[in-house]
């Protein structure tokens, strides 16, 4: 097996992803400062997961056809453009414009990328070359946010600051994509027979038929309830810090508008000084609270500090999940056992979900992001493997296309619903998935641990 391509692949959706964790934790922002209700960014993300869903299956098969190469190079371009778009928006309307030509175009990658790991490896080692692609996603999400907290502080060359993550995601995706050009290399040569890559309806029908499979339809009904309560987190997560802490937000404005009074006005930021009305004595007006300054200078503080708030909690989960996952992938599955661990992610979880429900200080919230991150880091993976394990070689390839049926239908059904509910309040989404893991949390305990030594299509799951 050539390591090389797999490298450069790690590398490519690596900085892919990086964009994305980016601009994520800055959705809401965007979406009220045009205007936007909490359920328009449910509509938001669920329409970027719907594209994704009818269109990487057309993507994966155009892959067969055209190569793996094309179709990564395609996602790239394209999210260059969706980024740029995205930074440059000053509508609504364009903001859903771009993340509607995302979804189509980044679809792209993820199938491309997962044929051109197996064209490249035996398959004794694809999984290790799969797990390179969980490993970028966790990279490149808990990098994101970091990033994206002091760019969006900053403006650079006049470029409003809550536009700079998204036009240096698409100067990312830029970079990446001519790199790619010279150093990703075709893998797939051989195109006389291609695979029966599934539609839109064969997603359905495999998710209906695996469900119905008494060997795994346990295992992923557990999936599905653990998926769809996990929604409220990455749908309604970043809303509930703009929505319950008001006040933190309102002292964070409050504070950076006193260091800016106590400057010389020339020194003062750009983009703060051209919002202040002109003529004004600066020294008596820096003395004015947040409430009693011109409204959009107010507003540009307020976003800031939102940003910064939000952006400080994504990297705690993003950083968690990769310490966790690098824990799961140095032997603590094998240790500990996978049923116990996702009976524990289960539990931690549900408690985490209530938690974040009742927390009336930020301080409880960033703690149990924390949580939030552990129990997903263990669970997930351990499920997946427990179901992989019961599904058997043969049923392997299906399971894993319901699995990501399920995935995709809880991302596109829940995040309208989760963000409907957090603009009545904050508390009912999260108090909803504590429920819905907590069910989870039940069944997992009648789960089986798969027995060292029996062929895949024994292990079936227990009651």
């Amino acid at each position: 097996m050539k390591r090389s391509p797999l490298i450069i692949l790690f590398i490519t959706i690596f900085i892919d992803l990086l964009g994305f964790g980016l601009v994520l934790p800055l959705l809401p922002i965007y979406i009220q400062h045009y205007g936007g209700k909490p359920w328009i960014g449910g509509v938001l993300l669920a329409s970027f997961s719907t594209m994704q869903f009818i269109f990487s299956p057309i993507w994966g098969r155009a892959s067969d056809r055209f190569g793996r190469r094309p179709m990564i190079l395609l996602s790239l371009l394209g999210s260059a453009v969706s980024f740029m778009a995205f930074g440059s928006a000053r509508t609504l309307a364009i903001l859903f414009t771009a993340r509607v030509a995302a979804g189509i175009l980044s679809a792209a990658s993820l199938p491309a990328a997962y044929a051109y790991i197996a064209d490249v490896t035996t398959p004794e080692k694809r999984s290790g070359g799969m797990a390179m692609i969980g490993a970028a996603f966790g990279l490149g999400f808990a990098l994101g946010p970091a990033i994206s907290g002091p760019l969006s502080q900053h403006p650079i060359l006049g470029i409003p600051p809550l536009a700079m993550p998204a036009y240096f995601a698409a100067l990312l995706c830029l970079f990446n994509f001519t790199w790619a050009i010279f150093n990703l290399p075709e893998t797939h040569t051989d195109r006389s027979q291609h695979s029966e890559a599934k539609g839109v309806k064969d997603i359905f029908v495999g998710v209906f038929m695996a469900l119905k499979n008494p060997a795994i339809k346990f295992q992923l009904t557990v999936f599905a309830f653990t998926t769809f309560a996990f929604t409220a987190v990455e749908s309604s997560f970043s809303w509930l810090t703009l929505l319950r802490f008001k006040s933190d937000i309102e002292s964070v404005a409050s504070a950076t508008w006193h260091s800016y009074a106590s400057l010389p006005f020339a020194s003062v930021p750009l983009e703060v000084r051209k919002l202040i009305p002109a003529g004004i004595n600066w020294s008596q007006y820096g003395q004015l609270g947040l409430n009693d300054i011109a409204a959009p200078v107010a507003s540009l503080l307020r976003e800031k500090a939102e940003a910064g708030i939000n952006t400080h909690i994504f990297m705690i989960v993003g950083l968690t999940i990769l310490v966790v996952q690098v824990a799961v992938m140095r032997g603590v599955a094998a240790r500990v056992g996978e049923k116990r661990l996702i009976v524990l992610g289960a539990l931690i979880l549900t408690l985490t979900l209530f938690g974040i429900a009742l927390a009336q200080k930020l301080l409880y919230i960033e703690i149990l992001s924390g949580f939030i991150a552990i129990g997903n880091g263990i669970l997930n993976p351990c499920l997946s493997s427990i179901i992989s394990q019961a599904a058997g070689k043969e049923n392997r390839g299906t399971v894993s296309g319901a699995q990501q049926g399920i995935g995709s239908l809880a991302r596109i059904i829940a995040p309208p619903i989760n963000n409907y509910m957090v603009g009545r309040n904050s508390a009912i989404p999260f108090l909803t998935s504590g429920v819905l893991m907590a069910t989870a949390l039940s069944l997992s305990v009648k789960l089986k641990q798969p027995e060292k030594g029996k062929s895949d299509h024994e292990q079936t799951a227990g009651h």
